[in-house]
């Protein structure tokens, strides 16, 4: 049981007690031992015996007590209370436990206290109050990663850093998102960031492509559900995320893919695929409030037509923006994801709307460059700036067959991202291939 206010416990045993001495008639004893005359019209007095084996045990969280107690057969209820060794009795902390053999307190302030444990029959008679000491952990015990899977199983993956954490989403739920937190980029952490029933699409069971992005102290989740566009807010980039208004973001057309960018001027812009010939990346100017685009600004951007974009299919897709020193860099993907020849690319421009040209070296990630590792199917994943300021690339690869011939579940990667001089990206480094885990405490005998 979890603490309560002291007068709601109190309320609470009153009203017990009463309903009990309304159930028993007129001849209910008074409470706390009360004289009471027997059958020859002696006097004498209800003792309840004391708890026994009080005892309190520090958990791995700083500031909290476990207690547990043998409650006597004749008493229901043990009232607890706590206060500093060196304070006032009369200014405890109190809660009634009604039939439990344990409680976890957390006390304000790190120190000893003085704990006491009183047992109640259920005609309100007490015992003699048992007491002990007990000092809580002054801080959190220490954790460490305990791995429990090889790889970051999510796809279309999309991470960013924040106050000392990464947080990394993507597409693998059939309903809602995971999202995955760590430190270091190489041992993550699952949470789930939202529930199908906080969205618009609560019976699809395609969710795709999540991104999140703070902006003005909230933050904002893009994402599609069955080929729709939809927003979700949340005070916290772990969720939960739920839609303010439960509605794709163009009703009437379907697109997938979205990326939001906002300029320095604070200009949203939202980048996404339309199936318009095709995977084709289009852009429009956003309202202020992230909800919806002003469609008169539409603008196509680019679509596949180079041979390495048409090794399958005739698919650009999963759109992300970089700006530096003016220029406007859109980095994207090409091919069918199936394809083990899935790349990467980038066009440039001097304005977020285009006109785009193509960069020549076009691609700058394939199953074949040195950035892949090996890795087959590489594609639709994003920049984002680590801890440190310098740019990494996140991004997808089939998870199975040597040579990716066998799709399967696609897991995510990391690379470093950067810029030579003449501006030109490239993408190269030691090759992050991220576990997942969980954070256990250690048993630090403190």
């Amino acid at each position: 049981m979890r603490l309560h206010l002291k007068e709601i416990s109190e309320t609470l045993l009153a009203l017990a007690v009463s309903f009990l001495a309304c159930a028993c008639g007129d001849d209910t004893p008074e409470l706390s031992g009360t004289p009471e005359e027997d059958d020859n019209g002696k006097t004498e007095t209800t003792t309840v015996p004391p708890v026994t084996n009080l005892r309190a045990t520090t958990t791995y969280l700083a500031n909290e007590i476990q207690l547990s107690w043998t409650l006597p057969a004749s008493a229901t209820i043990t009232e607890v209370a706590w206060w500093p060794e060196a304070g006032d009795e009369n200014e405890a902390e109190t809660q009634n436990v009604l039939n439990e053999n344990e409680l976890l307190i957390k006390v304000t302030d790190y120190g000893t206290y003085r704990i006491s444990a009183t047992a109640i029959d259920n005609y309100g008679h007490r015992s003699e109050p048992v007491t002990i000491t007990a000092t809580p952990r002054k801080e959190d015990a220490p954790t460490q990663f305990q791995q429990t899977g090889d790889r970051l199983l999510i796809a279309d993956p999309y991470c960013f850093y924040h106050e000392g954490t990464y947080y990394a989403y993507g597409t693998q739920y059939a309903t809602g998102f995971p999202v995955y937190t760590s430190t270091d980029l190489e041992h993550w952490v699952e949470h789930r960031a939202m529930q199908n029933t906080d969205s618009w699409g609560s019976d699809k069971n395609t969710w795709w492509a999540a991104e999140v992005y703070e902006h003005e102290g909230k933050f904002y989740m893009f994402y599609v559900i069955d080929e729709h566009v939809c927003v979700a807010t949340s005070d916290s980039p772990q969720g939960p995320f739920k839609q303010p208004v439960r509605k794709p973001l163009t009703p009437n057309e379907k697109n997938i893919d979205p990326h939001l960018f906002i300029d320095d001027d604070g200009t949203p812009y939202l980048y996404m695929v339309r199936f318009t010939g095709g995977n084709v990346i289009w852009v429009a100017e956003m309202e202020k409030d992230l909800m919806s685009i002003k469609e008169n600004t539409l603008t196509e951007c680019i679509r596949a037509t180079d041979p390495w974009e048409l090794m399958q299919g005739t698919i650009c897709e999963g759109p992300s923006i970089i700006k530096r020193d003016g220029t406007y860099y859109l980095i994207y993907s090409a091919n069918h994801y199936q394809c083990k020849d899935y790349a990467v690319g980038y066009a440039t421009s001097d304005s977020p709307m285009g006109p785009w040209k193509k960069y020549e070296g076009n691609p700058i990630l394939r199953r074949d460059k040195p950035a892949a590792g090996g890795l087959a199917g590489v594609g639709h994943g994003a920049p984002f700036l680590s801890a440190d300021g310098s740019w990494k690339y996140i991004f997808h690869a089939h998870q199975y067959a040597e040579d990716g011939s066998e799709v399967g579940k696609r897991s995510s990667y990391i690379n470093d991202l950067h810029f030579n001089e003449n501006g030109e990206i490239y993408i190269e480094g030691n090759l992050i291939r991220p576990v997942v885990g969980e954070e256990v405490y250690v048993d630090d005998n403190e």
